[in-house]
């Protein structure tokens, strides 16, 4: 996960923040996001650790839809509470949602009074919730194309460190990862009962070479770990279903993302679908 990487590299050299609890709340963060949640609930989702990390008295994460060319905000919460549903024109040029958007560059604000003329002309006056006065943005990206954004906001000053931008970029990669594998998972795979997907490991003679080759690195007790990571189940629910503690279900997740160069339950996940292990 190179953003999670770039995060780690970037922050480590700051003695005073304990960044072993900040990684276990990004991890915790990464556990709560499954392909089940909507929007609305991966935004919830997102809500009840963030504020652990950052001030975010306002969160939201936006879709783009270019075609249409609107950004899309379901579930934003302030303050705890949610705030209705709306859509803004992304060709705006008087938003800051739409500057991220169409540059394709975070926003980082400790200021909004004095920084908002480094993005626009006017101060924007906000389309819900209440008037910000400090701000971070940053651009979700998909297969290297800009599909949404996600933000924190707050109505106090000077509460932003760098290591909150790369904290948010490492939590809009947890959400891009999840909608693309939602993505992949919503293909029309064996239906069981018209909402259940049947999910079955291919058969080895029908793997590439490439694709085999990783396969065998795996142990069956690690194969049989991911196939249940794939179904969505989380890791007590894993423990219980093979008989083993969640320790060593942790053990073997562990072994399992070493062994396919990845770093999460979800890149792991895509992994194992892109190579064609299951369907």
């Amino acid at each position: 996960m190179h953003q999670f990487t770039s995060w780690s590299n970037a922050v480590a050299k700051n003695s005073s923040i304990n960044w072993t609890e900040q990684l276990s709340i990004l991890n915790e963060v990464e556990e709560l996001i499954t392909t089940e949640l909507s929007l609305e609930e991966i935004t919830a989702a997102i809500y009840l650790n963030i504020n652990q990390l950052m001030d975010a008295f306002q969160f939201a994460v936006g879709i783009y839809n270019e075609k249409e060319a609107t950004i899309t905000y379901k579930g934003m919460i302030e303050d705890g509470k949610r705030i209705p549903d709306f859509s803004m024109n992304a060709i705006d040029d008087n938003r800051l949602a739409s500057w991220c958007i169409r540059n394709e560059k975070e926003i980082f604000m400790n200021d909004m009074d004095r920084e908002y003329s480094k993005y626009l002309k006017h101060k924007p006056v906000p389309l819900a919730g209440s008037a910000p006065k400090a701000a971070i943005y940053v651009p979700l990206k998909l297969k290297n194309k800009v599909v949404g954004l996600v933000t924190v906001r707050t109505i106090f000053k000077n509460v932003y460190r760098q290591h909150h931008l790369y904290i948010l970029k490492t939590v809009g990669n947890f959400v891009v990862r999840t909608l693309e594998l939602a993505k992949m998972s919503s293909k029309p795979y064996v239906i069981t009962d018209g909402t259940q997907k049947q999910w079955r490991w291919q058969n080895r003679e029908d793997l590439s070479t490439r694709s085999l080759k990783a396969l065998l690195l795996l142990t069956e007790r690690e194969k049989e770990v991911l196939f249940l990571l794939v179904t969505g189940l989380p890791n007590k629910a894993i423990a219980g279903k093979l008989f083993i503690s969640a320790g060593t279900i942790k053990t073997h997740t562990l072994n399992i993302y070493q062994k396919m160069n990845v770093n999460n339950r979800t890149s792991a996940i895509l992994k194992a679908l892109e190579l064609g292990w299951i369907a």
